[in-house]
Order: C-alpha cells, then structure tokens, then sequence
C-alpha cells in the first residue's frame, strides 16, 4: 500500500478513496514507529465495506499485529471460531447490512468474555451508537481517521480491562 493523496490510498494499479485522514502539521511529525506499538497480537477486523477492510487490515499488518479479516458479521463469527488462537481484539464497524457490529460484538464475547472491543464508525452520533457503544464503555474510533490514530486507539483498548 503506497499513499497518494490525503484520503486516497493506492493497492495495486487502482486508488480508492475512503475515510481514512493524513496527518498534518504537529500530527505528521509525532507520528510513532510501528516498533513504538504492542505487536504480534491477533486482531479481528470487520467491515462490510471491502476498501475500508483492506487498508485497515494493511495497517494493522504493518505495524506487526496478527490480523484476520471478515467482510461482515456472519463471517467473523466463522473467522472467531476457526482461528488457530482466538484474537484479542475485535475491531468493528457498527452499522453493517448482516449483523450489527454491537450484536457481533455480544455473540462473540459470550464465547470470550474477555474479548476487547474497538467500534469504528462514521455514524459516531447516532442513538445505535452512543446506546451500544458509549453506555457498555467500548472503545470507539470515528470515521474519519488517521492511520496514526488506528494504532493508537487499537493499542489503548488492548491495554484495557475488559467491560
């Protein structure tokens, strides 16, 4: 993954746009190394959008997390069970067409309770939002957001205690 623009994200010969901010001024400078971050740990990343899942995966891979994807509830809940170590971190879009990210979120952490949870939204405002994610203490990363600010907040909610 090579960065063109801020926002557009080049993966092969195709770029795509999405949700994803560069850092600028004092932000681009404090950026940490990868070597600054917890790695190695196994993550669980769900979108039902494919570009957003791609570069997060790309990401979380660079920085030397372990990362399975899934492209929608149903197929994380596959991913969860199969998974040669169960991840530590889920790491979810709230609103998905197959199942929600919150009751992604309680299925599978009725098979982990100690399962941490990071919501990623663009509709951080919502009632959906702030009754499932606000209220339970969940983490959350609004859309859009920086590659920097990705690894900060997976790394703060792996350093917490579960909910």
């Amino acid at each position: 993954m090579r960065k063109a623009t801020a926002g557009t994200f080049c993966a092969g010969p195709a770029s795509v746009t999405i949700g994803v901010r560069e850092p600028s001024g004092a932000q681009a400078n404090a950026m940490p190394s990868p070597d600054s971050y917890e790695t190695g740990e196994s993550i669980l990343v769900v979108d039902d959008d494919p570009d957003v899942l791609r570069i997060m995966a790309d990401i979380l891979s660079q920085a030397g997390y372990r990362v399975l994807p899934a492209g929608g509830g149903w197929s994380a809940i596959e991913t969860f069970e199969t998974a040669p170590s169960p991840p530590r971190l889920l790491v979810t879009d709230v609103i998905m067409p197959d199942l929600t990210g919150p009751v992604l979120a309680a299925r599978l952490r009725k098979l982990r309770p100690e399962l941490k949870v990071l919501f990623v939204s663009g509709f951080h405002d919502t009632e959906l939002v702030q009754r499932f994610v606000g209220q339970q203490g969940f983490a959350l990363l609004p859309k859009p957001f920086t590659p920097d600010g990705l690894l900060r907040t997976v790394r703060e909610a792996l350093a917490k205690n579960p909910v």
